[in-house]
This record gives structure tokens, C-alpha cells and sequence, in this order.
């Protein structure tokens, strides 16, 4: 453990505008929703009407979780709470791997590690960071609550339910950081893990099989029923799950060596195969495991997700006007039909996360040429606009691909339940037309990375998360009308074929437009730029 503390002071400094970002923008979802519902319903007898509708209401939970408590705290746990345990997860993986796997990677820790440094000091810092990061969340949380007037307790155990799913996940990330040599494919394999978390939380509130919750690290955040009589036991989930994760890695880093990871890595043939031979080739076998994964996981979320489908006109049914309003603002036409409406919402969630794809091979291309590798390719014949081009294509076609194999398995399954053979294409339509918009945030990602390409992944990442929340989340809690704030997320652009509206190429033709715009701008800019 030699040298951690100078360690954790390096990583600080390094994050000292990532780290308040992240923390910033989850107690403000939280504080800024606290506030939106008290001047939505400012009294006692506005809030208890509403619980009454949304409670138990298995249409919403999954989406929101289940509603525990009441007035205004259990009002803004049902709202928010979900949001802030996934935004606090994906914090913590992607901290967690940038300061273990990814200074392994880049060469930095070996550097480190030639002074002064304990084996296990990488490790104690990284996660010492990230916890301190996530419970320093949970405690603005906590104070933002109690400005606002929650009792002591609920704000409390809205804190620590906020901030553990950032101890499990940032354990996890620190177990999988040691598993491979690569940065990228340590944080796949921890985002697969929190994907199916949600999976399975989902799944529970919406089929009402809430036992699943208990696989869940972030459905233990759900069952300590923060905003209602906290059950403080469940707190012993994520600290065992936390020790035990973090033992296991801490125990790996001491059986391996420095840049290799546990898992054995395939060599090469002694021959290069015929399909490296040209930039598409090597993009080829750069991308396809990601793809592969994506395409799969795609699959096997559009399946579980419409399974319930069938289910929701009779659950939102028994709910009153704020569950009817909730539909309608997603539905084209008010004769739209309930199960139609929750498959437009699944295919509007799964085009949010699609779109990360796009940027993430985009953000591939940054590790490149970060890493020098960009610089022995283009010393070839190779130009930049081919080596780009060969890496864009599969930011294109990968997210098609997700999105259909989400909406093949989606129309499939809601065919079967229902026996209508016409609603196969519809449903397979509602998943394609996301496509354009994912190209869009991707577009987006490929300009900055021709002008910026050293503020690419901030910027990336900035843009995905306000595109998935500004309309919804962010945009009421800053006091921007819900129509003004949804016109700059592509997302609500697009015909909304699965919930009355009529299928027209106009919206679609635009947002790739805009794409080619985006993305020609940015290879422009990537031709005119030194590497580097």
C-alpha cells in the first residue's frame, strides 16, 4: 500500500473537473426534481392523490421503481431515485478502470511503479477515489434533502442508496481491470454487469416478480425504501458484495503480472490473416467483439422487455390521470393504445443506449492515435479519411445492426403474445427509425474528435447524458419548458410509428443529414490537424 495516498492525490487532481461534474449533475437531478414536485403539488392532499395513482402501478415502476412512503420525498424518490443509482453506477466503472486498467495500458503505472509504490497502491487509490466519489454524492444528496425539508432519516438513506451502487459497481470495475489487458474491454465487461442489473430491476417492477430485485445492486437501492421506513439491512448487500469483489481483485493483482491480465490473451497467427491487409480488415477486428456482444445483449433486451408488453393496457388501466398524462406524452395521437406506447417508450430506451456505440468507436479512433498505433498505420498507404472511414462505417452499421437484432427479438415476442402476425413490422419499424438519431450523437463525437480531440471523450459523454435527460429530466429541473428542451434531443424527432403517428422519411432524411454534416466536418477538421 506504499505511496496510495500520493497516488490518491495524483488521481484527484487529474479528475478535479471530471469528479464535480459527475457529482453536480446527480444532486441536481435529485435536488432540482425535489424542488419540481413541491411547486407541482404543494400540498399534502396534491401529493397523497398522486402516490395513490403511481403506487404499485407496475407500468410506471418499471421505469421509476416502486414508490415508498409519502409526500414530497416519496414523490421524488419515485421520480428520480432510478435515474441517480444508474448515473452513480456508471460513475464508478468508468473512474474505477480509467485510474487501474488504463494507467496499466497507457504505461504510466509501470513508470510509477519503477519509484516508491506498493503493488496493491494502484488499486487502494483508484477505489479509494471513486468511493470517496460516490459517498461524497451521497452526502450532498443528503444535505440538498434536508435544505429542502425531508425528514433526517429518509434523507439519509437517500444518500447512502444513491451512493452504494457506486461502492459495488467501482469493486466490480477494479475485478474486471484485472481480468484483461485492455481499458476498453475491462469496462464493457463491467457495464455488461451493471446492464444487467437494470435488466433484472426492470423486469421485476414491470412483471411484478419483485423478488429479482434482491440480483440486483441497484434494485438493494430500491428495497432500503429510502423515502419510506428505511430498512437498513439491506445495506449489508452492498457492503458484503463490495469486500468480497474488492478482495477478489485486490488478491488478483498479486498473482499477475504488470500490464497482463488474468485471463489468458490469444496470440497471434504466425501468419497476418488475408483480412488485415486492408483498413477495413484491421477496423474489422478491432470492433467485432464489441459489436458481436452489443448486437447480443440488443437482442436479449428487446425480448424481456416486450415480453410484458401485452400486460400494460390492464396494469396502466387501474391508474388515473397523472399515469394516462405520463402515456399520452410519449403517445403521437390520443388513440394510441397503452401496450403500443410502453413498446415506443422500450424502442426509444434502447435507441438512447445504441446511440453509445457511435461514440464509442468514434472514441476508439482518439485511443488510436493517443496510443501511437494511428501513426504506424497512416506511415503505410493508408490515408486519414480511409483509416476514419474504415473505423465510421462500423459506427454506422453496428448500431443498425443493434437495433434491428433488438427489434427482430422485440416484434417476435409481442407477435407470439398477441397472435397478430401485423404487428411483426410495426414493431421492427419502431426500432429502426431510431437509427438516425443514434448517428446523430455519434456525428457529434466524430467533430469533436476533428477539432477537439482531446476533449472528445468529455465532450461525448457530456452530450449523451444531456441528450437522455435534458427533455425529461433536466429540462423541467432548470426551468426549460418540456417542448423547448425536448427540440434539441434528436430522439424526439422521429415518426412515432408505435404510438399513433404516421411513418414519414422528412424527420429521418434530417437527422442524417445532420449526421453527414456532423461527421464530414470532423473528418475535415481530423485532415487538417497534426496527430497526436
Amino acid at each position: 500500500m506504499t505511496g496510495a495516498g500520493l497516488l490518491f492525490r495524483l488521481f484527484l487532481r487529474r479528475d478535479r473537473l471530471l469528479l464535480p461534474g459527475w457529482t453536480g449533475l446527480i444532486t441536481l437531478l435529485v435536488i432540482g426534481t425535489a424542488v419540481q414536485y413541491a411547486g407541482l403539488f404543494p400540498t399534502a392532499d396534491l401529493q397523497r392523490a398522486f402516490l395513490t395513482e403511481v403506487t404499485g402501478n407496475a407500468a410506471l415502476s418499471a421505469f421509476t421503481g416502486q414508490a415508498h412512503g409519502s409526500g414530497l420525498a416519496a414523490l421524488t424518490g419515485w421520480k428520480i431515485s432510478d435515474i441517480a443509482y444508474a448515473l452513480t453506477s456508471l460513475m464508478a466503472i468508468l473512474i474505477t478502470v480509467r485510474h487501474t486498467r488504463a494507467e496499466e495500458e497507457s504505461g504510466r503505472a509501470e513508470l510509477l511503479g519503477a519509484g516508491v509504490l506498493g503493488r496493491h497502491a494502484v488499486l487502494a487509490a483508484a477505489l479509494l477515489l471513486t468511493w470517496t466519489a460516490a459517498l461524497g454524492t451521497g452526502l450532498l444528496v443528503t444535505v440538498g434533502l434536508l435544505i429542502m425539508g425531508f425528514a433526517l432519516v429518509n434523507a439519509v438513506a437517500f444518500g447512502l442508496a444513491v451512493a452504494a451502487p457506486g461502492l459495488v459497481f467501482a469493486a466490480l470495475a477494479a475485478l474486471t481491470a484485472q481480468l484483461t489487458p485492455r481499458a476498453r474491454t475491462a469496462t464493457a465487461l463491467a457495464a455488461t454487469g451493471f446492464g444487467l442489473a437494470y435488466l433484472l430491476r426492470f423486469l421485476a417492477d414491470g412483471s411484478g416478480v419483485r423478488w429479482l430485485r434482491w440480483f440486483s445492486p441497484t434494485g438493494w437501492s430500491h428495497l432500503l425504501e429510502p423515502t419510506g421506513d428505511p430498512r437498513w439491512a439491506v445495506l449489508l448487500l452492498p457492503l458484503t458484495a463490495t469486500v468480497l469483489l474488492t478482495a477478489l481483485a485486490a488478491n488478483l493483482v498479486s498473482r499477475r503480472d504488470l500490464g497482463a491480465g488474468v485471463l489468458p490473451t490469444r496470440t497471434g497467427p504466425a501468419v497476418a490473416a488475408a483480412g488485415l491487409s486492408s483498413a477495413f480488415g484491421l477496423a474489422w477486428r478491432l470492433h467485432r467483439g464489441q459489436l458481436l456482444g452489443w448486437t447480443a445483449g440488443f437482442a436479449v433486451a428487446g425480448a424481456a422487455t416486450a415480453a410484458v408488453a401485452k400486460g400494460m393496457p390492464e396494469i396502466a388501466g387501474r391508474g388515473g390521470p397523472a399515469i394516462q398524462e405520463f402515456f399520452r406524452r410519449y403517445a403521437a395521437s390520443p388513440d394510441a393504445g397503452i401496450a403500443d406506447t410502453y413498446l415506443w417508450l422500450i424502442m426509444l430506451s434502447l435507441g438512447g443506449v445504441a446511440a453509445l456505440y457511435p461514440m464509442l468507436v468514434t472514441l476508439r479512433l482518439r485511443g488510436e492515435e493517443a496510443d501511437g498505433r494511428a501513426e504506424l498505420t497512416l506511415s503505410t498507404t493508408v490515408g486519414r479519411t480511409r483509416w476514419a472511414l474504415s473505423h465510421l462505417a462500423f459506427a454506422l452499421l453496428g448500431t443498425a445492426s443493434m437495433l434491428l437484432a433488438g427489434g427482430l427479438t422485440a416484434a417476435t415476442v409481442h407477435t407470439l403474445s398477441t397472435s397478430d402476425g401485423a404487428q411483426f413490422g410495426r414493431v421492427l419499424l419502431g426500432a429502426l427509425v431510431q437509427v438516425p438519431a443514434a448517428w446523430t450523437i455519434g456525428a457529434v463525437a466524430v467533430l469533436a474528435f476533428g477539432f477537439l480531440p482531446r476533449a472528445a471523450a468529455a465532450i461525448s459523454w457530456t452530450v449523451w447524458l444531456l441528450v437522455n435527460l435534458v427533455g425529461e429530466q433536466l429540462g423541467p429541473v432548470l426551468g426549460v419548458d418540456y417542448w423547448l428542451a425536448n427540440q434539441i434531443v434528436p430522439f424526439h424527432h422521429i415518426p412515432k410509428v408505435l404510438s399513433g403517428g404516421e411513418f414519414a422519411t422528412v424527420p429521418l432524411l434530417a437527422l442524417t443529414a445532420v449526421t453527414l454534416l456532423l461527421a464530414g466536418s470532423g473528418l475535415l477538421g481530423l485532415r487538417r490537424r497534426d496527430l497526436g
